[in-house]
């Protein structure tokens, strides 16, 4: 009879810790949120605090990046798709479940989550207000509609969203999470001011309604990242104010980023530069998957710990020059793993030297430098094909850059 006893105990508690509930303190569950077109300068940019004091005083027990750049297309189509994929994805369009839909061609963070962790579709939710015509994950061959997230879409405003988000908290307890709130950008385009501030006063509230949400959960209370950011800015006032977007001004590129979770630093802010890719590639760290069709990688900064193994023998990472072709000034970006000294030079397709950008001793972290398409005597360059070379210790980096004035 003991035996029966103790036998009953063991299969309960095997049956227990298999339980969602009893796994809560695995730190890998994440909610993302995407406020559509906020500009810096009305986030955690204005010192003043006036218009997001929610997410002000959140910051304090998370990290902020002061320099995160929308690093390409600053419209929602192209954004949000970039900020799913972790690279700037081109978008295809196909008939499916009986309607012409925009979709990524890359695979989307949801599909490497639910496929590489074995997750049903619960587990990983996509909640936005009701849209008639939903922008679809990949198709890619290796993932696609198989390891879609479920989405819910319902309600007709941000705070319908944020309702329906704590619903599906409360009904399904996914350790994945996207809240899509579009009203800030639908705000702004009415050109008028006090709606759009409107706007973000209430987007910043349900920030931190959410995230208490979060924290008093057993279920995520210490176990769950929030992750909050936007797709585009609006215009700065420059180049035609706030009422609109898509260009390359300061206005529309530089975004929010604001990370908070059990292994986050607290009251930290990083002035490195990072760019939207990286946002869904830092999630899938924390989720523990690789995003192996990806281009932007881990914001290290901003983690405690990370227990990240990088290749002994590499020095530096170097992504795509932006943008590209250019007609005026265009940046390279790169990542130095550790302290070490740098050069940058720029040559023609004959192999001539141009210019040389930097040769420093430069110290760890996200760098960038800058080429105004002139030579060493300050002369602009003809048109066509350069190359920036990068030497660190015994490596060599190379990227083509196209110069293309009117």
């Amino acid at each position: 009879m003991k035996h029966i006893f103790y036998k009953i105990v063991l299969l309960l508690y095997l049956f227990l810790s298999s339980h969602p509930f009893c796994s809560a303190q695995s730190d890998d569950k994440i909610m993302i949120i995407i406020i559509d077109g906020a500009r810096y300068s009305e986030t955690l940019g204005d010192l003043s605090k006036t218009y997001t004091p929610e997410m002000w005083e959140l910051s304090k027990q998370g990290s902020v990046l002061d320099n995160f750049q929308n690093d390409n297309y600053t419209y929602t189509s192209r954004a949000i798709p970039a900020l799913w994929c972790g690279a700037w994805t081109e978008i295809g369009s196909k008939f499916y479940n009986g309607k012409t839909s925009s979709h990524a061609v890359l695979p989307t963070i949801f599909e490497y989550y639910r496929k590489q962790k074995n997750m049903p579709a619960n587990e990983c939710f996509y909640v936005m207000k009701y849209l008639p015509d939903l922008w679809l994950p990949s198709f890619d061959v290796d993932y696609g509609p198989d390891y879609w997230p479920e989405f819910h879409s319902v309600g007709y405003s941000d705070k319908d969203v944020a309702i329906q988000a704590q619903l599906v908290l409360d009904t399904h307890h996914p350790h994945f999470m996207l809240v899509y709130l579009a009203d800030v950008d639908h705000s702004g385009h009415s050109g008028n001011w006090s709606e759009y501030i409107n706007a973000i006063h209430t987007a910043d509230s349900l920030v931190a309604v959410l995230w208490q949400k979060l924290q008093s959960d057993p279920f995520y209370k210490g176990s769950t990242t929030m992750i909050v950011t936007n797709d585009h800015g609006r215009h700065d006032d420059q180049h035609d104010g706030f009422q609109g977007h898509g260009c390359g001004c300061e206005g529309c590129r530089h975004i929010e980023f604001l990370a908070l979770g059990p292994n986050i630093k607290k009251n930290y802010k990083s002035f490195a530069y990072h760019s939207i890719p990286d946002m869904a590639v830092t999630a899938a760290y924390i989720l523990d998957i690789e995003p192996t069709k990806a281009t932007g990688y881990i914001i290290q900064e901003i983690f405690e710990t990370t227990g990240i193994n990088q290749d002994l023998n590499q020095q530096i990472f170097l992504k795509e020059n932006f943008p590209n072709p250019f007609y005026e000034n265009t940046r390279i970006n790169y990542y130095l793993y550790e302290p070490s000294n740098i050069q940058i030079s720029i040559f023609n397709i004959r192999g001539e030297q141009i210019v040389i950008l930097t040769n420093e001793w430069q110290t760890q972290g996200e760098k960038s430098v800058e080429w105004n398409a002139k030579d060493k005597l300050e002369n602009t360059v003809d048109s066509g094909i350069y190359f920036a070379r990068l030497i660190v210790g015994n490596q060599v980096k190379i990227i083509k850059l196209l110069y293309a004035p009117n």
